[in-house]
């Protein structure tokens, strides 16, 4: 077991006349591990965390809880559906001896941490190169970056569990705030590159948890993001967020850094000069929609030199939208004449205004993904 470079057993593919193989698509998971050579970078980062002469190594443990929870499992006595096919998963570790693995990480949770973080570098690096031209570091320009996005979600729990606290909805447990690498529509589903734990009740504008979100997400992308000294070529990168990732703190932070940013914007208290000018269409030019089809009920317009913007990074500019009200809504001040507008703050280096606002609606990709996790 231990002279092995596989974490699960090699099981060849061929079609048959059944109609159902039980966890085949997990047979696919457990070879795209060996084919990344999971065994031997857990071996490098976690031997620590195992007795030294101990059968079931870190490789085949970690990679036997990822494969419970892609099946649906969501505790550790999950993994029995893995000792129900010994064929498919070879030996799989019992409860106790997973639970001897945590409680060692609980030991030292700052050496798991780094080490599951290089790992996952490692990894990821690994298969974007093996993507070839479709690697979203080969493909990442100024003109069109990566795009990482920011999001809090919320998972409710019961009140008993650790750092558990109230939420806004009336619930109980955590806030995580995830940060997201988007590839694009037709580029496949995008990755969650961080996530930072946080109580029920933390706020969503909490300028410092962005800040250390998007440090651990940096931290994962692969070399091609640095140049020769180690520094960040920000200018590939672009960080969209909603309104709560919009404080000057956190875009000065981004600005500082050298990357884009794309983030929701709450406008000020209009006033009667403001309100009749937003209403005049005929300074508006129409949306597009993510085909690049322009709208028919929809407008954009860069509001730069309209509405001041004060203290924020230099470059910011300010773009508002315009679209109908949706049946039932409540109009705000700026919304008299039956259009909802809405405002976002970027500084990308392009200016086809109706291109930046569809790429900044394409945020819900990111809503979607969290809300089906």
């Amino acid at each position: 077991m231990n002279n092995s470079t596989a974490v699960f057993p090699a099981i060849p593919a061929s079609l048959t006349g059944q109609a159902l193989v039980s966890h085949a698509g997990l047979g696919v998971l457990a070879g795209f591990l060996n084919a990344l050579d999971f065994r031997k970078l857990c071996e490098d980062r976690f031997s620590q965390f195992v007795p030294a002469m101990a059968g079931h190594r870190p490789g085949k443990i970690l990679g036997s809880l990822a494969l419970m929870l892609a099946s649906g499992g969501e505790q550790v006595t999950d993994v029995d559906q893995l000792r129900a096919a010994p064929a498919l998963f070879g030996a799989v570790a019992s409860d106790a001896t997973i639970s001897r693995f945590m409680a060692r990480i609980k030991d030292q949770p700052e050496a798991f941490s780094h080490g599951f973080a290089t790992m996952q570098r490692t990894l990821r690096s690994k298969v974007w190169e093996a993507a070839g031209t479709r690697s979203p570091a080969r493909r990442a320009t100024a003109e069109d970056p990566l795009i990482i996005d920011l999001d809090a979600s919320l998972v409710h729990v019961h009140s008993e569990k650790e750092n558990a606290a109230p939420t806004y909805k009336g619930g109980y447990g955590y806030s995580p705030l995830i940060a997201m690498a988007d590839y694009g529509a037709g580029n496949g589903t995008g990755e969650v590159l961080a996530i930072l734990m946080r109580p029920g009740n933390r706020g969503a504008n909490s300028a410092r948890d962005h800040i250390e979100v998007l440090s651990q997400a940096l931290a994962q992308l692969p070399d091609e993001f640095y140049d020769e000294h180690g520094g960040l070529i920000g200018e590939k990168i672009l960080i969209r967020t909603d309104s709560a990732g919009a404080s000057r703190e956190f875009l000065n932070h981004l600005h500082s850094l050298g990357l884009q940013f794309s983030t929701s914007f709450a406008l000020p208290v209009a006033n009667e000069r403001l309100i009749g000018w937003i209403n005049e269409k005929k300074y508006w030019e129409p949306a597009t929609d993510q085909q690049g089809k322009q709208r028919h009920n929809a407008w954009v317009i860069d509001a730069s030199k309209v509405i001041a913007l004060k203290n924020y990074p230099p470059g910011t500019r300010l773009h508002l939208r315009a679209e109908p009200l949706h049946p039932g809504a409540k109009a705000s001040l700026f919304d008299t004449d039956g259009n909802r507008v809405t405002a976002f703050l970027t500084n990308a280096p392009r200016f086809n205004v109706a291109f930046l606002d569809a790429r900044h609606r394409a945020r819900g990709r990111c809503e979607n993904r969290i809300c089906e996790s």
